[in-house]
């Protein structure tokens, strides 16, 4: 028998079902344990989210071709304002005022995404989009119901999803995905729809307990120096990390005496210690991507290169710290020959600026055609990719990878507070990369950040940093 799309992708999604019922917050809603607090705060959030979800309805029924269509996406949404309705009486017996519910960024991030795919798309990705939240709360009740404790004050919230009538819904509106290749859209469309509905579900509950978890966490790691002055080097790889939905982790290779107006002292790690906090690192916790920055010598660009060479499944950026982007050398020519050696065979991409891009290739970068030239010179050495920064003519930055070259145009922003931006960069390529993002998106989605960034420097200091929550 034909697998269904909707059921191929429940069952592909099934591990975030898993975690949302392993929840806390959901465990406490059977065995009573859930503090009424929390309990409160869902309610109010959840009505927020309900009178979109009905709106979201109106919107899919409005991009129908067909009367059936039509009518379920009614019928579904007079449910939602049904729903509605003992949400309000439940409001009333707590006391929630839910004409003032201010929405947290969990509910504000299912919202938008419901509304703009409904808006927007055909009616077969609003139904992916909208089906998650329906099968995920009969999957719950179901799963609930037998462990159910009398006692708890949340049993009719158990009973009311574990009733076979609301699991009716989703099997009324699954069938609307096998509508999808008749308008031009791709399962995998489809697919990455419902799960991303899935991902935002998990978080709801999550923020309801009061705690944001991004699901599943992917790690990446920093290799490089400390910036005491928290805008450049091991401080603001991790602020991006973090900003960027990844785990980070750290080894340091050098320590400086440096702020906002300039670097005071460079004090460089040993191959030892480095190696060390290497081999520390990469025996725990699995390291997805990881990205090396200022390494100070030639022993620990060795030692960098020959543990990361045990460990050919992480994907490594190399952001060479060779030379600032104003033409100043930060370390020796030994280094650019060490990491043309060791680092760039193994690295998937490196991301000079367009002096280093003349130190590791030989060639002079001052327009896009040698920019050209240069990265192909550089992909020779064994990169498999490169992206030189902020190329001459260019309006931005250059990608080469696969024979082919890619543009990323940025807007000119006149400010002088940009420090970090390189680590910054390089460290929004390897957290996406973590998440298993193709090299050429998450480039796009690093210039992206980074022109965010710089744009919405908070001006502290003499050369600040730019905004890492941008």
């Amino acid at each position: 028998m034909t697998t269904s799309l909707a059921d191929a992708f429940w069952e592909s999604d099934l591990d975030l079902a898993e975690q949302c019922l392993r929840h806390p917050f959901v465990r406490g809603l059977a065995d009573g344990s859930l503090p009424q607090s929390r309990y409160r705060g869902y309610v109010a959030q959840d009505a927020f989210f309900l009178r979109a979800f009905a709106d979201a309805y109106r919107l899919a029924a409005q991009r129908c071709d067909d009367e059936e269509g039509r009518t379920l996406y009614e019928r579904l949404r007079a449910g939602v304002e049904e729903e509605l309705g003992l949400h309000r009486s439940m409001a009333n017996s707590m006391a929630i005022d839910l004409e003032s519910v201010e929405p947290t960024d969990a509910t504000l991030a299912y919202v938008e995404f419901l509304i703009a795919t409904a808006a927007t798309r055909p009616e077969a990705c609003a139904a992916a989009a909208m089906l998650p939240c329906l099968r995920l709360y009969a999957f719950l009740g179901e799963r609930l119901l037998p462990s159910l404790s009398s006692a708890s004050p949340y049993a009719a919230w158990v009973r009311t999803y574990a009733d076979p009538g609301f699991g009716a819904l989703w099997r009324a509106l699954a069938p609307r995905l096998q509508r999808a290749e008749a308008h031009g859209v791709e399962a995998t469309e489809l697919a990455r729809l419902h799960r991303r509905a899935m991902r935002l579900e998990h978080r709801f509950f999550a923020s309801a307990w009061g705690g944001e978890v991004v699901e599943p966490l992917r790690s990446a790691l920093t290799i490089a120096g400390s910036d005491p002055s928290g805008g450049a080097g091991i401080q603001a790889d991790l602020k991006t990390f973090h900003r960027c939905g990844v785990y980070g982790q750290s080894v340091i290779t050098l320590l400086t005496a440096q702020n906002t107006r300039g670097v005071q002292g460079v004090f460089v790690e040993s191959e030892a210690a480095v190696r060390a906090q290497l081999r520390s690192v990469l025996a725990d916790i699995p390291v997805h991507a990881a990205k090396t920055g200022a390494l100070g010598t030639v022993e620990v660009v060795r030692a960098v290169a020959a543990e990361l060479r045990a460990h050919p499944s992480i994907a490594l950026v190399v952001d060479p710290v060779l030379i600032s982007k104003h033409g100043h050398a930060l370390a020796g020519d030994d280094v650019g020959n060490a990491l043309r050696e060791l680092l760039l065979p193994i690295c998937a991409v490196v991301t000079p600026n367009r002096f280093e891009a003349k130190a590791l290739s030989g060639i002079g970068v001052e327009d896009e055609a040698s920019a050209c030239a240069a990265a192909r010179a550089i992909a020779g050495r064994g990169a498999r990719a490169v992206v030189i920064k902020d190329v001459p003519g260019c309006d931005g930055d250059l990608l080469f990878h696969d024979g082919r070259v890619e543009r990323f145009v940025r807007p000119t922003i006149a400010t002088r507070h940009r420090h970090g931006s390189g680590c910054t960069f390089s460290a929004a390529i390897a957290a996406s990369l973590a998440k298993g993002e193709s090299l050429p998106n998450a480039c796009r989605d690093a210039v992206d950040f980074l022109a965010r960034a710089i744009a919405s420097a908070p001006g502290l200091g003499e050369i600040g940093p730019v905004n890492h929550w941008a």
